[in-house]
This record gives structure tokens, C-alpha cells and sequence, in this order.
């Protein structure tokens, strides 16, 4: 067995929260997905999903990193990259997922709504 080097330059943080990512598929549709993230650095990612895109894919996300009750305006973050890594699910009825490396990312405030953080 031929252990993974790490190649991670950034720390990871731990963060679970909701995450809607996208991306164009080969008939150039966009497919749009939820998943979760996993763990996050100021470069990249890892999402747990349901649906992975392919390696090399060009994404866009959008997560909520912040959300305090009852609170008028959240912490979001939008950013487009490219999928680095993924994982198959480990197990039957597992979660699989995938890295993603951002190359733009933007962060502000943004109004809440009754759907987010939820």
C-alpha cells in the first residue's frame, strides 16, 4: 500500500455546514446539487455528496458559514474552482464527496432567509 502524501500548503478547518454547489455537464446543462461540507482552508474544500463531479470540473458554490438566530444579515461564501479529488462512498448507504480547489472566492454579508442554516 502506497500511503497519500499530503500536498495541503493551507489548514483545514472543521465546518459542516449546507452547501449548493454546480456545474455544467458535457451537454453543457447546468446541474445544480446540495451537499455538506466536510472541512474547509482559504484554498479549497472537501464536500460531502450525494452526486461528485468529474475530476478536473470547473464548479461553483455557495455556502452560509455563519448564521446567528434570529440575526437579519449571515456570512456567505461564493466561489468558483475545480474539483481536485473524488471519493466513493466507503460503504453501501455511505456518502461519498470531493475536493475542491477555489481559485475565486468572494465573501459578504448577505440578508437571511427562513431556509438557510436549517
Amino acid at each position: 500500500m502506497n500511503p497519500r502524501k499530503d500536498l495541503r500548503k493551507d489548514v483545514r478547518y472543521t465546518l459542516q455546514v449546507p452547501v449548493l454547489y454546480a456545474w455544467k455537464n458535457t451537454n453543457r446543462n447546468e446541474q445544480r446539487v446540495q451537499g455538506r461540507t466536510r472541512d474547509i482552508s482559504v484554498s479549497g474544500a472537501f464536500i460531502w455528496a450525494a452526486v461528485c463531479p468529474p475530476e478536473g470540473m470547473a464548479v461553483k458554490v455557495d455556502m452560509v458559514l455563519a448564521l446567528v438566530p434570529d440575526a437579519v444579515r449571515s456570512l456567505r461564501l461564493n466561489a468558483t474552482g475545480r474539483v481536485v479529488r473524488c471519493e466513493q462512498p466507503a460503504s453501501e448507504g455511505a456518502m461519498g464527496g470531493f475536493a475542491i480547489s477555489m481559485q475565486r472566492v468572494l465573501m459578504h454579508g448577505a440578508e437571511t432567509t427562513s431556509t438557510e442554516g436549517g
